[in-house]
């Protein structure tokens, strides 16, 4: 999907398929009037795309990408990954129509506009931007179609051991919850029913935290690693994405992740996995059961181990990573292990 214009956080309006966004160019241009030509193939650092980082306001100016006399711009913009499925989705796109577009992206990724501009003369042309949005170290999100009725949970398993997601014997679920996992019930930013995660990792200066997603840290006084988002769980939030971060994992580790239904209602999950910047992968879980849900509730439930990531740290500190599905017992119903 291609979104032209978004007047706030999470809005839908002016979709249009892909086919649907490319501009013919005019035969000729006016007598005299030399011909538009755009410039959109980007290269390194590129200094008219760089600096934009995730949950900060960045402007990408049409005037940089068109060499000619223009008389009007539109910029639409692709909608992937958790953008694309989450209601309340947290990037905003402002200016559609103007030379200069403002925009604010959610997740450390690409993100790929069409730029169409028409010329004095009634020429028109467009080109395609893949705008980088830097990210560090690593991020999980968790988003699915009815995020705003069922309740699911994103689960990050400690690199040191592969003991069980949950403590067994133990009920309720929320009281299962133990250190060898980070979850929204101990590294968001409002802890529920147990202590904070502690992993061994070192805190973050307190102004990574100052995002949408992390700034609820700000009133802690400490960006901790790892770190959750707010639980979207009908009552702290709805329609939303869940999300991990985590800034500076140690080389050659592996993460898990896991994605468990906590109220057993239909839902379709994605997982997406970012490090440094670059998405490392897409998954979406194996059927049955349908809908994701198990025939009867229990105290597990539906969970899916959607990915095993390695993160790879260069000397510079910079933060990769592989990521792959889980080859054995990816998906099971009341069923703990690892």
């Amino acid at each position: 999907m291609l979104l032209s214009l978004a007047a706030g956080c999470g809005a839908r309006t002016g979709l249009v398929n892909d086919s649907e966004s490319e501009f013919t160019p005019a035969s000729s241009a006016g007598a005299g009037t030399p011909p538009l030509r755009t410039n959109c193939q980007l290269q390194g650092d590129d200094p008219r795309v760089a600096g934009i980082e995730p949950d900060e306001l960045a402007s990408l100016n049409g005037a940089d990408f068109v060499v000619g006399d223009v008389k009007s711009y539109h910029w639409t913009l692709q909608t992937e990954d958790c953008d694309a499925v989450a209601q309340n989705a947290q990037f905003t796109l402002q200016g559609a129509n103007s030379r200069v577009v403002r925009f604010q992206p959610s997740r450390p990724a690409l993100y790929h506009f069409t730029l169409e501009v028409t010329g004095t003369t009634g020429e028109r042309t467009s080109c395609k931007l893949a705008v980088p949005v830097a990210g560090v170290g690593m991020r999980v999100e968790l988003c699915w179609d009815t995020s705003t009725t069922t309740d699911l949970d994103l689960y990050l398993h400690t690199p040191y051991d592969r003991e069980p997601w949950f403590t067994r014997g133990v009920t309720p679920l929320i009281d299962a919850i133990n250190g060898t996992t980070s979850n929204t019930s101990n590294s968001a930013a409002m802890l529920r029913h147990q202590p904070r995660v502690d992993w061994g990792y070192g805190d973050s200066p307190l102004g990574a935290c100052n995002t949408p997603a992390f700034e609820g840290f700000l009133g802690v006084g400490r960006c901790p690693n790892p770190r959750a988002a707010d639980d979207n769980n009908q009552i702290i939030a709805t329609g939303t994405t869940e999300r991990i971060q985590f800034d500076n994992p140690g080389d050659g580790q592996t993460f898990r992740v896991m994605a468990q239904n906590f109220n057993n209602l239909p839902a379709r999950p994605h997982v997406f996995v970012y490090c440094g910047g670059q998405r490392a992968g897409a998954f979406d879980p194996p059927s049955p059961p349908a809908n994701f849900a198990a025939r009867n509730m229990g105290l597990y439930g539906v969970m899916w181990r959607a990915a095993d990531i390695t993160t790879h740290v260069d000397p510079t500190g910079k933060v990769s990573c592989s990521a792959a599905p889980v080859a054995e017992r990816a998906l099971t119903i009341e069923d703990s292990r690892f």
